[in-house]
C-alpha cells in the first residue's frame, strides 16, 4: 500500500499566495469601493455582466468591480476579466428595475462602449460558457488583445507555443480585419508557433526598383530631393518590413512576445491608419493586460499588510521552521475538489461518500481592509449558517447545498465564491431565502432515498436537448429569411413597401416573398403567424441580414486576395438618381479556379473629387485589404476620377505601389481619351449634347422613328458616354444624312397639326442646328477624326497582345491628327459652301471669325494628341505581354525574344524568384505542341488543371501577372449597369452602406450563389447576425 502524499504548510501557503496574487493582479487595479462611472471610459478595468438584472432578451451591459459588490451582490454574474475603454452601465436604461447605489445619476446609455457575446456568458468562436459543464476536454482560454474575446486553445487555429516570452495573442479574425498585422507577424511573432517563412532573394536582387541609398560611414544619405535633410519624415517601419519580403502563412492566431508593441511603426501615416482601424492602443505599452496586472499587484502590496501566517513563520527560529516544514501536513480542500470536478459528474458511490462526510468548515485566512481596520473571517459564522462552507485554496465562502445540487451551476455561492466580508450577514440572509437554495437543501436532505442525481442529469440533458432543438428550428427559420434576402438582392428588387401595415395588399417584396414561401413551408408559416417577439420582417432585421451577407462576401474576397500573387484595382464612377457621385472599387486577381474580378464596395465621393482625396481613398482601400505590395495595375474611368486629375491620382498611387501600372483596356483607353479631349471645350460639349438630343428626338416615338426610316432609310444610334464608337456612328450618320434630316424636320414643321407641341418645338430647334455653321463645322471635323480613330479602335480590339504593333498604330494615329491641322482650310471652306459664312458678332471681322474657328480646330486636335501620349506612356512596360502571344510561339521557338525578356527583367523582375528558370520554362512552352495556340487565360487554366503550377512555377507567375492586368474593363461597366438598376428599384432612403451591400449581392450574384451552396454562408451570416443581440435563441448549448 503506497504511502499517502504529505502536503506541508509551506506548500499550502505558497499555493494560497499564488492564488491571492492572481486575484490581486486583476481586481486590485480597479476600485472596489467607488463606481468607476465618474472616471468616464476607463482605460482598463475589471468588468462583470449581471445575468440576474438584465431583462430577458435585453441588451448587453457591463458593471464595474464596485457595483458588482454593492449593487449586484449575490447575483448571477459573468466575470469578464478586464476590458478597455469601458464605462460602467450599472443602473442605466439597460437595467429596467435597478438603480445604481453608488452613482445613481447616469446617462441612459454609454454610446462608446463596445460589447460582445462575452456579456451574455459565452466565449470563443464556439460561443460556449466557461467553465463548460459539457466540455470534458482540459483546455486553457486565451484572450485576444484586439477584440478581447476569450478563445479555447484548440480553437485558435494554431498550436499554442510553449514559450516564456509569450505575452499577447491576436485571433485570426482580428488579423484578417487588419491585414497589415500579417506583415508584422512575419517578423515579430513568437518563434516556434508553426510559422512558415519564405525568404525572398537577396536584397540586392529583390529591391531593384527601390530608391538607391548612398552609405557614407554610419550615415545613410537619402537620394537628393527638394526638402532639406531635417524636413524628411522618419522612415516607415512597416514599409521596410514589407520590402524585406519575408512571408508567413496567413491563418490561425498569432502569438506575440513581450515588448512587441514597441517595435511597431509610429510614423504619422501608420498612426493615422491605426487610428482609423481603432487600434491606436497597440502603440501604448501601458494598455497591455500585463501592465494592468503589475499595477494591481503594486496597489495590493501597498494596501495590505504582510500575511499573518507568514508572520508566524518569520517569528519562529530556524529549527522550528524546519520542524513545521517536514512534519506539518495538510488536509484535502473538498470545496476546491468539487469545483474542479462538480458533484453531478461523480458516481453515485462518490456522492454518497461526500454527503455522508458533510460540509467542511476550514479556518480561512480571509480578510478585508476597512477604514482604519481589517475585517477577519470568524469561524463562528459556520455555526450561524448551517450551510456555509469555505475553500482554503481560493479563500472564499460557498453554500454547501448549492455547491452540490444548485441547478444554476455558475452562481456566486455555487461556483464563483463569496469574499465580501462587509456585507456577509446581509448576503447570507438573502441567499438562504432564495428558491434555488431551498430546492438544493431539500435535495441534500433527501439524497439517497431516490436517485436524484440521475433525475437531475436527465433533466439537464432534456433541457439541453429541448433548447438545441428549438435553436435548430430557429436557425432554419433564419435560413429562410436569408434565402429571401439573397433572392431579392441578386434579382435587384426593392425590399420595402410604402405601406407595410396588416391591411395593405402590397407590403413590399420582402414581406410578400416571405408570405409566399410560408405557403409551402409549414414551419415558417407557423412562425410568422404566432411569434410576436421576432418575426424577422422589420426594416432593422432586413438591414442587418443584408449587411451580414455582404460582410461574409467581403471576408471571402479578402481571403482570396490574401492568397493571390498579384492584384489589379479598377476604379469607376457614376452619378446615381440622387446626384450622388459613387465610386466603385473592383479588384482583379487569380485564384485556383482562374482569374476573378470582384466588386468590393461603393464609396461616396460627391464632396471629395480632388486628386489627393481619390488617391488617399484608393490607398486606404488597398491597405485595408493588405494588398498594396501586390498591386501591378490601376485602372480608372468616370467623371469624378477625370475631374480629380487622372495623372495626379495614378502618380500618388505609384508612390506607394511602384509596380502599379496605369492601365485601361485598349479600346476603352481610346474612348476615354477622346471623350476627355472634348469635355474640356465648351463648344464640343454643347455639340455632342445637341447631337445626342437629335438621336433621342427621332427615337422617342414610333411615328418619328418610322418617318426617319422612310426618309433616311436608317436609324440614328444614341451616344453612349463610355462607348466612343457609338458617337462615331452617330456623327457619321448625321454627316451623311444631314440633308435628309433637314427635310424630315421641315416635314414635321409643315404638318405641325399631326404632331404634339414638344415634337414641333424640337423639330424647329434641330433644323436650326443642322443649318448652323458651328454645328456643321464640328460635325465635319469629328467626321474626319473618326475616319482614323475607327481604324485604330479595331486594331486595339483585335491585336491587344501585340504591344509593339499597337504602339506603332497609336503613333501613326497621333501623326495623322497632327497633319489634320494643315487641312483646316478645306474643312472651313466646305462648311461655308454648305451653310454660308458664320455669323459675325459685333466688332468681329471675317478674318477674326476664321482665326476663332482655326483655334477651336487646333485645340481639339492638340487635346486628343496630348491625352493619347499621356495615357499610353505606361504602355511600353507591357511589352512583356508579347512573351505569351500564341501567334508568336513558332517565331520564338526559332529565336528566343531576348529583348522582350530583358524588358520584363527590368520592369517586373522583382516579382519572380528565378528569372533563369523562367527563361527555361518559356523555351519549353514555345517548343511543345501542348502549349500551342494558348492565350494567357488558356495557359493559366492548362497549368492549373494539369497540376503543373509547382513544376512550372515561374511560368505560372508570368501567366498570373498577364491575366491580372485588366485588358478589359467589363467588370466595372457591369458594376455600374447594376448600380443604375438598383437605384431605380431602391427607395430614396437607401443609405450608402445598404446600397453597397445590395450592389455586392446583385453584381457578384454568381459568387454569392457559390457561397450559398455550402453551409459556410449560412453559418457565418447567422454568427454575425446573432452578435448584435437577438430576442430568439440561435446559439446551441
Amino acid at each position: 500500500m503506497s504511502e499517502e502524499q504529505t502536503v506541508s504548510l509551506v506548500d499550502v501557503l505558497k499555493e494560497d499566495e499564488e492564488l491571492e496574487e492572481e486575484a490581486s493582479a486583476v481586481l486590485a487595479g480597479s476600485d472596489s469601493d467607488h463606481c468607476s462611472y465618474p472616471q468616464g471610459y476607463v482605460k482598463r478595468q475589471a468588468l462583470y455582466a449581471c445575468n440576474s438584472c438584465r431583462p430577458k432578451g435585453g441588451e448587453a451591459a457591463g458593471v464595474c468591480l464596485a457595483c458588482s459588490y454593492k449593487c449586484h451582490e449575490g447575483h448571477d454574474l459573468f466575470e469578464l476579466y478586464t476590458k478597455r475603454n469601458f464605462r460602467c452601465d450599472c443602473g442605466n436604461r439597460k437595467f429596467t428595475e435597478l438603480q445604481c447605489k453608488l452613482h445613481p445619476e447616469k446617462e441612459e446609455v454609454n454610446r462608446l462602449n463596445k460589447y460582445s457575446h462575452n456579456f451574455f456568458g459565452v466565449y470563443c468562436t464556439c460561443s460556449r460558457p466557461y467553465p463548460d459543464p459539457e466540455d470534458q476536454v482540459e483546455d486553457e482560454m486565451i484572450q485576444c488583445v484586439v477584440c478581447e474575446d476569450w478563445l479555447h486553445g484548440r480553437h485558435l487555429g494554431r498550436v499554442v507555443p510553449d514559450c516564456v516570452e509569450l505575452q499577447e495573442m491576436i485571433c485570426e479574425l482580428c488579423m484578417n480585419k487588419n491585414p497589415f498585422l500579417w506583415t508584422y507577424a512575419a517578423h515579430l511573432s513568437v518563434p516556434g508557433a508553426a510559422v512558415q517563412v519564405k525568404e525572398e532573394r537577396d536584397a540586392d536582387e529583390s529591391n531593384t526598383n527601390l530608391p538607391i541609398k548612398e552609405e557614407k560611414g554610419d550615415e545613410v544619405i537619402e537620394p537628393s530631393c527638394k526638402r532639406s535633410r531635417e524636413e524628411v519624415e522618419p522612415s516607415c517601419r512597416l514599409m521596410e518590413l514589407q520590402t524585406i519580403g519575408q512571408k508567413r502563412v496567413q491563418s490561425g492566431a498569432v502569438f506575440w512576445p513581450s515588448g512587441w508593441r514597441s517595435k511597431l511603426c509610429s510614423c504619422t501615416t501608420c498612426k493615422e491608419c491605426l487610428s482609423e482601424a481603432g487600434l491606436s492602443f497597440l502603440l501604448d505599452e501601458s494598455d497591455t493586460v500585463l501592465a494592468y496586472e503589475n499595477k494591481g499587484k503594486t496597489n495590493e502590496q501597498r494596501q495590505q499588510s504582510h500575511d499573518p501566517l507568514m508572520s508566524v513563520l518569520d517569528n519562529l527560529n530556524h529549527v522550528q521552521q524546519l520542524e513545521i516544514i517536514h512534519e506539518g501536513g495538510g488536509e484535502t480542500d473538498f470545496v476546491a475538489d468539487l469545483l474542479a470536478t462538480p458533484f453531478w459528474r461523480r458516481t453515485f458511490e462518490e456522492k454518497l461518500d461526500i454527503v455522508s462526510k458533510g460540509r467542511p468548515t476550514p479556518q480561512l485566512a480571509l480578510t478585508q481592509p476597512g477604514k482604519g481596520f481589517v475585517r477577519h473571517f470568524k469561524s463562528s459564522n459556520y455555526e450561524r449558517y448551517s450551510w456555509l462552507t469555505g475553500s482554503e485554496n481560493s479563500c472564499k465562502l460557498y453554500c454547501w447545498e448549492c455547491l452540490l445540487f444548485a441547478t444554476e451551476r455558475l452562481g456566486v455561492w455555487s461556483y464563483t465564491g463569496f469574499a465580501n466580508l462587509s456585507c456577509l450577514s446581509k448576503a447570507a440572509t438573502r441567499h438562504q431565502s432564495t428558491v434555488g437554495h431551498l430546492q438544493a437543501t431539500v435535495l441534500l436532505k433527501t439524497f439517497g432515498e431516490t436517485r436524484v442525481d440521475l433525475q437531475l442529469d436527465e433533466q439537464f440533458r432534456k433541457e439541453t436537448e429541448l433548447h438545441n432543438e428549438k435553436v435548430k428550428k430557429n436557425r432554419e427559420i433564419l435560413k429562410r429569411l436569408i434565402d429571401c434576402v439573397i433572392f431579392l438582392g441578386k434579382q435587384e428588387l426593392s425590399f420595402r413597401g410604402h405601406d407595410e401595415s396588416k391591411e395593405s395588399t402590397n407590403k413590399g417584396n420582402y414581406v410578400e416573398l416571405l408570405s409566399f414561401v410560408a405557403e409551402q413551408d409549414t414551419d415558417l408559416h407557423y412562425h410568422l403567424s404566432t411569434n410576436e417577439v421576432f418575426t424577422g420582417t422589420s426594416g432593422t432585421i432586413q438591414n442587418d441580414l443584408i449587411s451580414a451577407i455582404a460582410e461574409v462576401m467581403g471576408e471571402e474576397i479578402r481571403r482570396e486576395i490574401n492568397q493571390a500573387p498579384f492584384v489589379a484595382v479598377m476604379v469607376d464612377e457614376t452619378t446615381d438618381v440622387g446626384n450622388t457621385a459613387q465610386l466603385a472599387l473592383v479588384v482583379r486577381y487569380v485564384t485556383d479556379t482562374g482569374v476573378k474580378e470582384r466588386f468590393v464596395r461603393f464609396d461616396d465621393v460627391t464632396g471629395n473629387k480632388r486628386a489627393d482625396d481619390i488617391a488617399a481613398l484608393l490607398i486606404r482601400f488597398l491597405k485595408d485589404h493588405d494588398c498594396l505590395d501586390k498591386v501591378v495595375a490601376q485602372c480608372f474611368d468616370g467623371a469624378a476620377v477625370n475631374a480629380s486629375g487622372l495623372n495626379g491620382v495614378q502618380a500618388k498611387v505609384k508612390e506607394k505601389a511602384p509596380l502599379a501600372l496605369f492601365i485601361h483596356c485598349y479600346a476603352h483607353w481610346l474612348n476615354s481619351v477622346l471623350t476627355k479631349g472634348v469635355s474640356k471645350l465648351r463648344e464640343c460639349r454643347i455639340f455632342f449634347s445637341q447631337l445626342n438630343g437629335l438621336a433621342v428626338f427621332f427615337s422617342r416615338s414610333p411615328k418619328c422613328s418610322q418617318l426617319l426610316k422612310d426618309i433616311c432609310q436608317r436609324r440614328l444610334p444614341r451616344v453612349a458616354p463610355t462607348h466612343w464608337h457609338y458617337s462615331s456612328r452617330l456623327v457619321n450618320t448625321v454627316f451623311e444624312k444631314r440633308a435628309a434630316l433637314q427635310e424630315l424636320c421641315q416635314h414635321v414643321l409643315e404638318h405641325h397639326d399631326e404632331y404634339d407641341e414638344e415634337s414641333v418645338r424640337c423639330a424647329d430647334s434641330y433644323k436650326a442646328h443642322l443649318e448652323n455653321f458651328e454645328f456643321c463645322f464640328l460635325l465635319s471635323t469629328f467626321h474626319r477624326i473618326f475616319e482614323y480613330s475607327d481604324v485604330l479602335f479595331g486594331v486595339l480590339q483585335n491585336r491587344k497582345l501585340d504591344v509593339q504593333f499597337c504602339l506603332k498604330r497609336v503613333d501613326e494615329f497621333c501623326d495623322t491628327i497632327e497633319r489634320e491641322k494643315g487641312l483646316f482650310a478645306d474643312t472651313f471652306e466646305a462648311t461655308v459652301c454648305e451653310t454660308g459664312a458664320p455669323s459675325a458678332q459685333r466688332g468681329q471681322t471675317e478674318g477674326d471669325i476664321r482665326l476663332q474657328y482655326q483655334k477651336l480646330h487646333s485645340d481639339i486636335l492638340d487635346n486628343i494628341v496630348v491625352q493619347i501620349r499621356n495615357r499610353f506612356k505606361d504602355h511600353e512596360k507591357l511589352m512583356f505581354l508579347s512573351l505569351l502571344d500564341p501567334q508568336q510561339f513558332r517565331a520564338y521557338q526559332k529565336k528566343f525574344p531576348d529583348s522582350v525578356f530583358s524588358g520584363l527583367t527590368q520592369s517586373h523582375g522583382s516579382l519572380f524568384d528565378d528569372l533563369t528558370r523562367l527563361k527555361t520554362e518559356l523555351t519549353v512552352m514555345y517548343a511543345m505542341a501542348d502549349f500551342e495556340g494558348k492565350s494567357p487565360d488558356d495557359l493559366l487554366a492548362f497549368l492549373q488543371q494539369n497540376d503543373l503550377v509547382e513544376s512550372m512555377r515561374q511560368l505560372y507567375a508570368l501567366a498570373c501577372l498577364a491575366v491580372t492586368i485588366p485588358i478589359s474593363t467589363a467588370s466595372v461597366e457591369r458594376t455600374f449597369s447594376a448600380l443604375k438598376r438598383i437605384e431605380t428599384y431602391s427607395r430614396s432612403t437607401t443609405g450608402e452602406a445598404r446600397l453597397s451591400s445590395l450592389a455586392s449581392m446583385a453584381i457578384e450574384k454568381d459568387f454569392l450563389l457559390e457561397l450559398k451552396r455550402t453551409d459556410k454562408l449560412y453559418n457565418r451570416v447567422i454568427e454575425l447576425f446573432v452578435n448584435k443581440g437577438r430576442r430568439m435563441d440561435f446559439v446551441y448549448k
